[in-house]
């Protein structure tokens, strides 16, 4: 972005700024930060100042590292700064004109980032760029902003019916917990509960600038009689503790995962929790949606009902990067193949995501004995036996897959109890169910 050597021929523009900060941070830097991150980014030097005829002179500074220091304790601090953009290699120092300034490189905020501002409210600490100054944004502007992140971070709307007091005590507690346990070194475990919520995106402005829970906050942490009212239908049942149903996303999880850590080993017990979190994310919530997670000696099953969301990416964005927060979800896209290579690992048959239409249901089945193994490659060796002949009959299948009449009976039976198959009563040929 710029060229040291050359510092003089340089002047402040929109992307550039000079601060002086002989006596410390200024307060107008972080303005220029905001600005700086819901423009296009820009250079920050501390120790440089811009001279009468418009050009770039370096000054002594007393102490850089110091400068470096209070630079990183502020931008950390969620309660002063929104967010912070930067990673360690964007704040440097250097040496131009034989003295060392410090180099800040503000990048420009993604649209769910923004507005980034200072203090407790965008609508009075957002800037933005304009020639080679900063200005406070209008609420218009700041509104702009909120709408475009509202449209990558959809769950992360607020929901204007709903206020603070509809969020669970309890649930947040334990969230931050868990969020303690995985983060230990977090400066967000120090900050006051609203700040935190804020931070995760589980509490946000509306357009007049009130406070109101998200959607995705209000899944995680909502008392029962405010999620009826806002997501009609929603039902999240814990088949693992007596059919158990719960309030919230938040207290649905742990209520699982206590009893999956106590029936399983951890990294089986880590990839069923991948799997539930999977079936939350992709949820539609305005589709009555019911979740459930129910198990047998042989498998455990994950079932989601409601309209099928086919996108690879989640349907929930900001619910689950909550998860992903408390290392419940990989957060890289990776996560069934984990799963996979655990399973394989253990000599179990391959778990099965499938989309059932006509019930609206996507299942996921995690088999976890080997007892079960055989009996689902012949169901799927018979799935795909009928998928290539299109149409087939018991006498045809019972010869190619070298079957008993039992055993082909009862494959048949159970896929047609599934829902898998159907059978023409004419000419006694099964197909699969359209």
């Amino acid at each position: 972005m710029i060229e040291l050597a050359q510092l003089a021929r340089y002047q402040e523009n929109n992307r550039l700024e000079a601060k002086r900060a002989q006596g410390g941070l200024p307060h107008s830097l972080w303005e220029t930060y905001s600005a700086f991150a819901n423009t296009v980014g820009g250079a920050l030097l501390l120790g440089v100042i811009e001279t009468a005829d418009k050009h770039f002179q370096a000054v002594p500074l007393p102490d850089p590292q110091t400068l470096c220091d209070q630079f990183w304790q502020i931008a950390a601090n969620p309660e002063l700064v929104s967010v912070n953009l930067l990673q360690r290699d964007q704040v440097q120092i250097v040496t131009a004109q034989n003295h060392p300034i410090v180099l800040i490189e503000v990048p420009r905020a993604l649209a769910c980032q923004k507005p980034v501002f200072l203090g407790s409210s965008p609508f009075s600490g957002t800037y933005r760029r304009g020639g080679e100054g900063d200005y406070r944004c209008q609420i218009s502007e700041v509104q702009i902003m909120m709408q475009n992140r509202f449209r990558e971070l959809p769950d992360g709307a607020p929901v204007i019916s709903a206020t603070l007091d509809d969020l669970k005590p309890a649930s947040i507690h334990a969230y931050r917990q868990s969020f303690l346990r995985a983060n230990p070194g977090s400066v967000w475990n120090a900050i006051a509960e609203l700040s935190f919520l804020l931070q995760i995106n589980a509490v946000y402005f509306a357009m007049d600038g009130s406070l109101h829970p998200t959607s995705a906050g209000l899944l995680m942490f909502g008392r029962e009689e405010a999620l009826a009212r806002v997501f009609p239908g929603l039902e999240l049942s814990n088949h693992l503790e007596t059919g158990r149903r719960e309030e919230n996303a938040c207290d649905f999880y742990f209520s699982a995962r206590r009893q999956l850590q106590s029936q399983h080993p951890q990294e089986v017990a880590w990839a069923i929790n991948e799997a539930l979190v999977n079936a939350l994310a992709h949820a539609d919530y305005q589709d009555h949606p019911q979740i459930e997670i129910r198990a047998n000696p042989q498998e455990v099953q994950v079932v989601n009902r409601g309209q099928l969301n086919r996108r690879a990416l989640p349907a929930n964005p900001v619910l689950y990067q909550m998860f992903h927060l408390i290392k419940a979800a990989d957060g890289r896209g990776t996560g069934l193949l984990r799963i996979e290579a655990i399973w394989k690992q253990k000599g179990w048959s391959a778990p099965e995501l499938t989309a059932e239409p006509q019930r609206r249901e996507v299942l996921f089945r995690l088999p976890v004995s080997r007892k079960v193994q055989k009996r689902q490659t012949l169901q799927q060796r018979v799935l795909d036996l009928i998928t290539t002949k299109i149409e087939i009959s018991a006498d045809q299948l019972e010869t190619q897959l070298r079957l008993t009449k039992g055993q082909t009976e009862t494959l048949l039976q159970q896929l047609l109890e599934q829902d898998l198959i159907e059978l023409d009563p004419a000419g006694q040929r099964y197909r699969l169910k359209a």
